[in-house]
C-alpha cells in the first residue's frame, strides 16, 4: 500500500476517534450536569419556563415518546395491563428511561466497538464513564423528575 494514502487513512480514523471520543465525553458532562440540576429543577424560573428543565429535555422528550407508544403497547401485549391508561402510565415510567439509556448506549457502544479499534484501557473509561454517569443520571430522574414544585416525567 502507498505510504501517503495509508497515512491519510490513518489520519482520518485517528481524527474520526478523536471527535467520537469527545463526543462521549460530552454527553457524560451532559450526565453530570443533569444529575446537579435535577434536585433543584423547579427553583430557577424565567417567567413560565423552568430553565434547568431544558436540560432535561431531550432525554424525557425521548422517554416519553417510547413510554407511551413502545412500553405501554408492550404491557397491553404480554398481559400486564391493568385495564386502564393511568395505572399502565405509571407503570412504563421507569422502563421507558431505562429503554432511552439503553438506546443510547447500545448506539455507543456500537459504534465504539465496530467502528473504531481503541485500546482496551481507553475505550474502558470512556464506556465505563459513559455507563456510570448514566446509570447515575437514570437513577437521580427516577428520584427526583416528580418532585413537589415541578413534575418533567
Amino acid at each position: 500500500m502507498n505510504p501517503d494514502i495509508q497515512y491519510e487513512a490513518e489520519t482520518g480514523l485517528r481524527a474520526k476517534r478523536a471527535l467520537f471520543v469527545k463526543v462521549c465525553w460530552f454527553f457524560v458532562g451532559w450526565f453530570v450536569l443533569s444529575c446537579l440540576t435535577l434536585p433543584f429543577i423547579g427553583r430557577v424560573w424565567l417567567g413560565e419556563l423552568p430553565v434547568l428543565a431544558v436540560i432535561q429535555l431531550p432525554k424525557i422528550a425521548v422517554a416519553g415518546w417510547l413510554r407511551t407508544h413502545v412500553v405501554m403497547e408492550a404491557i397491553t401485549f404480554l398481559g400486564f395491563s391493568r385495564g386502564s391508561f393511568s395505572p399502565d402510565f405509571i407503570l412504563a415510567r421507569p422502563y421507558a428511561l431505562a429503554l432511552a439509556y439503553v438506546i443510547a448506549l447500545a448506539v455507543i457502544g456500537v459504534i465504539s466497538l465496530r467502528r473504531f479499534r481503541f485500546s482496551d484501557e481507553r475505550r474502558g473509561l470512556v464506556m465505563v464513564a459513559f455507563v456510570a454517569a448514566a446509570f447515575v443520571d437514570y437513577m437521580f430522574t427516577l428520584m427526583f423528575a416528580d418532585g413537589r414544585l415541578l413534575t418533567i416525567y
